[in-house]
């Protein structure tokens, strides 16, 4: 079977790692992050919460989980370099004023990403050649419309290697 991008299959590895990791998925309570593969498709609304391959939980629309640029990387048609870009957005909040709280809480979630992909040996399950840098764009984004959030939504970037 050709492998057409890496994209599926490293949005998976990158899921499966976050939500079995004791800093993120797996964290004992209240701590615990809910890590979500895309949008979710249920109204609980967890305090700590990862997308991968989403930027905006708010959007009702469908929006960019991952962008792939290809190049040829070898003589012949079949070898290319991808550059792939999957779209994530970490999330804090609750039911005080303290904006504070929930900005330190979030920034420890995109802490704990990028602490993972620092430490994967295994090219993110044999998705990718390198993180290229890995974490690239990122922007805070706070509201306290009834509830204090902080936001963070970034790119992780990796070069990969499909056909030949």
């Amino acid at each position: 079977m050709t492998v057409t991008s890496r994209v599926p299959a490293l949005i998976d590895y990158l899921y499966n790692l976050f939500s079995a990791d004791v800093t993120l998925g797996t964290a004992p309570a209240p701590g615990t992050v809910t890590v979500y593969d895309g949008p979710p498709t249920t109204l609980l609304d967890a305090p700590l919460k990862l997308y991968v391959g989403l930027t905006d939980p708010d959007n009702t629309g469908g929006e960019t989980a991952a962008d792939f640029v290809q190049e040829w990387a070898a003589i012949g048609r079949r070898g290319r370099n991808e550059m792939v870009t999957i779209h994530c957005c970490a999330e804090a909040w609750s039911g005080t004023d303290d904006i504070r709280s929930m900005r330190v809480a979030v920034y420890a979630i995109v802490g704990a990403v990028e602490t993972l992909l620092q430490a994967d040996t295994t090219q993110f399950g044999g998705n990718v050649l390198f993180p290229a840098p890995g974490m690239t764009t990122g922007s805070l984004l706070q509201n306290n419309a009834g509830a204090v959030t902080a936001r963070v939504p970034f790119d992780l970037t990796f070069k990969s290697r499909v056909g030949g």
